[in-house]
């Protein structure tokens, strides 16, 4: 614990120090460039964001889509975990053929092919969060219930216990561990997606405010929505930590 604290402190130490150079560079040394805005102007564009840029509802919308196709798709999973135990059934099978699609096409490409379909349509932006969170944990739920001690199995079957007891209580409580740890990377890779597609469609989202700003090229807005985007993001997986420390992490 000593050394995760001192090395997060470190890191500390280099973030503060990127911000020092920031300020003391792009404020008063090279006031203008085509690099980073300055720090005053950042600031100031802030209030734009607002106005300009329709800030509150493309944030809200983004957020939204991410946090909630997480949690339904988190939720989705633990419900039909009983039928992704058995290797032959139909959503066996399915699973399988899309790990094998994943392995091999990105998921913007199936994205692109969403935004083709449905042009007009605010509601595909969930659609496509929710079905790349559902298939991811999904996919890792199944690789990981292969891992799960026998000896938990066997003693349960011993006891009685049904394929949905069985599964709630010795194979899902096993694998929630490395489910919750899989969240994590799959959280910032959601952002990323998510944002692609906001950029590459239009309508709502902070992918639209970055094309808007590219298109204007306005850097300074560029920049604020970044730290907007990098702030979520870091408070989001505190938030994931909080959750799992509270309710699911367990050995």
């Amino acid at each position: 614990m000593n050394i995760r604290k001192s090395h997060l402190t470190k890191i500390y130490y280099f973030l503060f120090t990127y911000l020092v150079l920031w300020i003391l560079l792009f404020e008063f040394v090279l006031p203008v460039n085509q690099v980073l805005p300055k720090p005053s102007i950042v600031i100031e564009s802030f209030g734009s964001l607002w106005t300009d840029y329709d800030l509150l509802i493309n944030f809200l919308s983004t957020i939204s889509v991410i946090y909630i196709s997480l949690t339904l798709a988190f939720f989705s999973v633990k419900i039909l975990s009983p039928y992704l135990i058995e290797k032959n059934n139909f959503i066996s099978l399915f699973i399988n053929s899309l790990e094998w699609f994943s392995e091999f096409l990105p998921g913007i490409i199936i994205g692109l092919l969403l935004i083709f379909w449905f042009p007009e349509s605010e509601f595909v932006e969930f659609i496509f969060a929710f079905t790349t969170a559902f298939t991811s944990i999904m996919i890792k739920f199944q690789n990981e219930s292969e891992n799960v001690d026998k000896e938990y199995i066997l003693s349960a079957q011993s006891l009685g216990l049904g394929e949905n007891k069985l599964t709630k209580l010795i194979i899902w409580k096993n694998v929630q561990p490395e489910l919750s740890e899989h969240i994590f990377n799959l959280h910032f890779y959601l952002w990323s997606m998510l944002i692609i597609f906001e950029f590459i469609k239009g309508g709502l989202g902070l992918g639209v405010i970055f094309r808007q700003a590219l298109d204007y090229k306005d850097l300074s807005a560029i920049f604020s929505v970044f730290l907007i985007t990098g702030l979520t993001v870091y408070l989001g997986t505190l938030v994931l930590k909080y959750i799992r420390n509270k309710f699911i992490f367990w050995s």
